[in-house]
């Protein structure tokens, strides 16, 4: 019995000892200063990435993007950070190749993204420009309402990671959301409350641009986004 019981307490021991090496390293003999290391070295890729794309060099941007998705795969021990850089990844990939005007490259790049990190408002702001490209004016609705529930004050110039890496790009805000989702409510029939009951509408949109805008007829309105569009150059185009 006491042999046996021994026998039994070793067993636990080596258990114990298992289960604390395993959440140290995730399981992979990882300590937690290398994972830090990892995670960083992953993320410090973004910002050249995203620095390609600003220089106005889209193709060489898709390279290195692309090169920053090869990397996070090979790397082992950090697999929550992994799909957030992959998606990130994949954002800049569907930016470029947006700014290309390759529409369905940039769709697939975003439903991946989208698919990897659900609460990148700066995906859905980028799909939704291919979906207006395309005159999918009901994804354009969706998509920018959903950037606008996830970040009502969305800015690609201000974009950071939580550690304060700039992964800004371009010059567009809310406002240009906004816009999109006036033009797509437009081009839908939904002018203004007055016309139907809905407060989802081009005119209701546009108000939120422009706070001194009155709807008179829909000739109207239309002349007033194309006027707001106008003032505020949107960058893509």
């Amino acid at each position: 019995m006491r042999i046996h019981a021994i026998t039994i307490c070793r067993a636990a021991l080596v258990l114990a000892l298992g289960l604390a090496l395993n959440a140290c390293g995730g399981g992979t003999g990882l300590g937690p200063g290398e994972i830090q290391k990892r995670e960083d070295r992953l993320r410090d890729r973004l910002p050249i990435d995203w620095t390609q794309y600003n220089d106005g060099d889209f193709e060489g941007a898709i390279e290195f993007f692309s090169k920053t998705l090869q990397q996070a795969d090979v790397v082992e021990g950090v697999e929550g950070v992994k799909t957030l850089v992959k998606a990130e990844a994949q954002n800049g990939i569907g930016w470029s190749y947006l700014r290309l005007q390759d529409l369905d490259a940039a769709a697939q790049a975003f439903t991946v993204a989208s698919r990897l990190d659900r609460n990148n408002a700066d995906v859905w702001v980028g799909w939704a420009g291919v979906a207006l490209a395309l005159r999918e004016y009901a994804d354009v609705l969706g998509y920018c309402n959903t950037a606008l529930e996830l970040e009502p004050d969305y800015s690609s110039a201000a974009r950071i990671d939580p550690d304060g890496r700039i992964l800004s790009h371009d010059d567009i805000d809310e406002r240009h959301v906004r816009l999109m989702l006036a033009e797509a409510y437009f081009q839908l029939g939904r002018y203004s409350a007055i016309d139907r009951p809905d407060p989802q509408n081009a005119a209701a949109q546009l108000r939120l641009i422009r706070t001194d805008y009155t709807y008179r007829d829909p000739g109207h309105l239309l002349e007033a986004i194309s006027q707001a569009a106008i003032d505020m150059h949107p960058p893509t185009q």
